[in-house]
């Protein structure tokens, strides 16, 4: 009859402040397991996540970025709006007086809306080459 060897686990060793290792008996005592299997679960746990949490400050820096530019964009946009609405009312209140006037404020209506499409289609593509710059700045890829 063979003799069934027994396997050693290697162990770790280490210290905790009075403070730490409290809270390291409290939540043992929480879940009610032992402080060295909490221990085991925290080192597992931070083992299978630790390439997330090496990319955090990097993906915090994307998010922040972006952020900050859709927040500038929609700033922009909102003055826009106000000042073309009110370049709007003037100017229909001062030209559809009469019929040639409307016609001309209506053309130059179409013509305006025709440039401002043109702008926000460049604008977008300034915006997504900026993103994508930023991201491969931080490392990233940019599938913008």
């Amino acid at each position: 009859m063979e003799k069934k060897k027994r396997e050693v686990k290697p162990t770790v060793e280490t210290k905790l402040s009075r403070e730490d290792f409290k809270r390291v008996d409290d939540l043992a005592k929480e879940d009610e397991v032992s402080k060295s299997e909490l221990v085991r679960q925290a080192i597992l746990w931070y083992l299978a996540n630790r390439e997330e949490l090496k990319n955090e400050p990097r993906d915090r820096m994307i998010t922040g970025s972006i952020e900050a530019m859709t927040n500038r964009v929609c700033a922009m946009l909102a003055r826009q709006g106000r000042l073309i609405g009110t370049l709007f009312e003037l100017t229909y209140a001062n030209m559809a007086e009469t019929k040639e006037g409307k016609a001309a404020f209506d053309a130059a209506l179409t013509s305006a809306k025709q440039k401002m499409a043109k702008a926000v289609e460049k604008d977008e593509r300034d915006l997504v080459e900026a993103m994508k710059r930023t991201v491969e700045a931080a490392g990233g890829k940019a599938n913008v």
